[in-house]
């Protein structure tokens, strides 16, 4: 009886590390963090570096989900708003035009985060953080400057894990989140990014930093009534053009492929 309970441990052990890869190669020369979560089946189904993956961290641009969600919550947009370029140059050619809530979210526009925030206010803001249960709440910018409504989420008071990332996209894909429906499905909507070649759909939001250096990219995957969550965090030190939002989906997008759902 002891062998035979020995053998089917062996099996059992062995199915588990055939499940879970070694994404180690993905991530040579930096500390990262990769999480998937299966739900549908309710499971996580690979998680890579689970100590990097408790550390809460600046959100940088992946905040403009939530802030996505209080916006059209608050019917401060729809998706026909235009938010008017001021002509001021910001500093890269996508942003200095007008944008729409996709545009914004697909071009990461930080002057459209910046106009939606004071409109907002203070209390609201921390009302939606707290109900969200978005990382430590905490908007009140740097420390002393009083800018919270201007930086918190850009490398200042506003840290999330990537598994507290997790638990926000657990409850946005599963609708739990305390705002109204339409302020869910255009979110999504705007999350859009691509169909793979096989039919994965890829919903995303990308964040970035220089110094330190912070690269995010979370969201889901979708095909045939199937959902898949992921969350991606590289980071490093000082300016590291390896380090950021791009190469965290580029590594995301590689890890998905080698696993069938992109």
């Amino acid at each position: 009886m002891k062998t035979f309970t020995t053998l089917i441990m062996m099996v059992f052990s062995t199915a588990l590390y055939a499940s879970t890869p070694d994404l180690s190669p993905y991530f040579t020369g930096k500390t990262g963090c990769f999480i998937l979560y299966n739900l549908n089946q309710n499971a996580l189904t690979t998680e890579y570096n689970s100590e990097q993956c408790k550390k809460q961290i600046p959100p940088q641009s992946t905040f403009k989900i939530p802030l996505s969600l209080m916006a059209f919550d608050q019917n401060l947009i729809t998706q026909d708003t235009v938010f008017k370029w001021d002509g001021e140059d910001r500093g890269r050619t996508q942003w200095n035009h007008d944008q729409t809530p996709k545009t914004w979210l697909s071009n990461s526009v930080v002057w459209v985060s910046q106009e939606i925030t004071p409109k907002l206010g203070m209390d609201k803001i921390k009302h939606y953080l707290n109900a969200f249960k978005y990382g430590n709440e905490d908007f009140s910018g740097d420390q002393g400057k009083d800018n919270g409504l201007e930086r918190a989420w850009l490398n200042s008071s506003l840290k999330i894990s990537a598994d507290g990332q997790l638990s926000f996209l657990k409850n946005f894909a599963t609708r739990k989140l305390a705002v109204n429906p339409a302020a869910v499905n255009h979110t999504k909507e705007n999350m859009y990014l691509e169909t793979s070649s096989n039919g994965w759909k890829l919903y995303g939001k990308t964040g970035s930093n220089i110094a330190p250096a912070i690269g995010w990219f979370v969201g889901f995957v979708e095909k045939s009534g199937q959902t898949y969550i992921f969350v991606t965090n590289i980071t490093g030190q000082g300016e590291n053009a390896e380090i950021s939002g791009i190469k965290a989906k580029e590594i995301t997008q590689k890890i998905l492929t080698s696993m069938g759902l992109f």
